[in-house]
């Protein structure tokens, strides 16, 4: 037995490491070429992709049949022929994505339909529809992601994993910035992100370990996915329209330019949540459902032992670039881009709550998904309900404001979850506050260093 906490505490440390690096170093590749195309591209560029990003992390979540969860989860997880089954239904659901895109793209060139959405917002502009035609091919190109990705999640060897991943992310880089030099459009970020995807995928096939992938069916392991899977759709549905609503709301409040604004704000938040939620979504959940399978009475100390970085990680930066925000967008970008200075500030309070992200994995471990399903509901209801009261009493300030207020409540929520399965340490919560403190200090000396350098806003 200590054996096997030992070696399951160093697999988790070493996924964990690869994971942070590996994402590290992505998202400074992600930042330099966002440098670089900001200066390339106008601010409506941007805010019209980020509807086309939302509107394909809808298909895909609306579809998803919560595969990873299930391969790490699941006896049959090392079962060639369950993971064959799973490619099978994951290429169906692909090409499926691709037709639903396709006749979105359609729909949403009739002006008719386009007459619904308020003039000025992103979701009128006419470059929508054949942006969503072209990012159709997205969908089919996803659906041929090898299981060797899940394989080797399960069993925390993230190390190739990440160094493919690095590799598709320095090919994406260097196809947006050749074409936005060559013709600064909009279809370098499109484009871009469909090549990107098929150069990671093609590698997942040729490189990763694993049982390789090929058409196999079993009506048994069909069964067990779709059992999963149903559920795990209901949650992701929720997700969705939970995790993208600030998008999909804000999308009818904002023009172009002020949603590309608020998607480089998005970009700086997100770069350090994206290494947290990978953690916990990768090995955290690798870990935790080993930890629910052996040795289930230790899953409370297990949560909050993972905690212990993460709130390091997410707290004293929350208190920092609320503090220090403008002057950071101020530094970076142009005057084109300067919105995003306050919207940054703001944004910066919804890190507060992504440490709490580990709760969920520990309910996809535990198998449930009903009661997963049910706090995203909340977190839906309390999202929707707070962003147009606020877009109401004090505007674009009022609706961006709202969504720090939101994750608040539903971080209350989740707590009083975790306190009803016995799963909630009071102490270990409160231990944590000094480093939003500790933020808040270090964003004030960095505004008194940036006043001094010249910097003011």
């Amino acid at each position: 037995m200590e054996a096997t906490r030992s070696s399951l505490k160093q697999r988790f440390a070493h996924a964990a490491r690869w994971t942070v690096a590996g994402h590290f170093l992505a998202q400074v590749l992600r930042f330099a070429s966002n440098l670089v195309l900001t200066r390339l591209l106008a601010p409506d560029m941007f805010g019209v992709m980020a509807v086309g990003y939302m509107v394909f992390t809808g298909f895909t979540m609306l579809s998803d049949l919560g595969t990873l969860g299930l391969v790490s989860r699941s006896q049959r997880g090392d079962d060639p022929k369950f993971l064959n089954v799973i490619w099978v239904v994951q290429i169906v659901r692909g090409v499926i994505i691709m037709f639903a895109a396709l006749a979105l793209s359609g729909l949403l060139a009739m002006d008719s339909v386009r007459a619904l959405f308020p003039a000025h917002s992103v979701y009128a502009d006419p470059r929508i529809p054949g942006l969503i035609a072209v990012l159709s091919l997205f969908g089919l190109v996803q659906g041929f992601e090898s299981t060797k990705i899940w394989y080797v999640r399960r069993k925390m060897a993230l190390a190739s994993l990440t160094k493919i991943e690095l590799v598709s992310q320095i090919a994406t880089t260097i196809f947006i910035v050749t074409w936005a030099l060559i013709s600064p459009s909009i279809w370098a970020l499109a484009l871009g992100w469909i090549f990107g995807l098929a150069v990671r995928n093609t590698l997942s096939h040729w490189i990763l370990p694993g049982p390789p992938n090929r058409l196999e069916w079993d009506p048994s392991a069909f069964r067990e996915v779709m059992g999963f899977g149903k559920w795990a759709m209901l949650s992701s549905l929720i997700s969705f329209i939970q995790g993208s609503g600030d998008r999909i709301l804000l999308g009818g409040y904002l023009d172009a330019k002020a949603m590309g604004s608020y998607s480089i704000a998005l970009l700086l938040v997100t770069a350090l949540q994206d290494v947290v939620l990978r953690v916990t979504g990768v090995a955290a959940m690798a870990a935790l459902s080993e930890v629910v399978r052996e040795r289930p009475s230790e899953l409370k100390e297990k949560i909050y032992r993972m905690r212990r970085l993460l709130d390091i990680a997410c707290l004293v930066p929350a208190g920092a670039m609320f503090v220090v925000g403008r002057y950071v967008v101020t530094l970076l970008y142009d005057n084109r881009y300067a919105p995003a200075g306050w919207m940054l500030s703001v944004l910066a309070l919804t890190l507060v709550a992504t440490s709490f992200s580990v709760f969920d994995q520990c309910l996809i471990a535990l198998g449930r998904m009903k009661l997963l399903s049910a706090l995203n509901m909340a977190r839906l209801l309390t999202l929707y309900s707070f962003v147009p009261l606020g877009y109401h009493l004090l505007g674009t300030e009022g609706a961006i404001a709202a969504l720090p207020c939101a994750s608040l409540v539903n971080t209350a929520v989740l707590l009083a979850v975790q306190a009803k399965l016995g799963l909630l340490d009071v102490k270990r919560e409160l231990m944590a506050l000094p480093l939003f403190c500790a933020g808040l200090l270090i964003g004030w000396l960095a505004s008194l260093a940036f006043q001094g350098l010249g910097f003011h806003v």
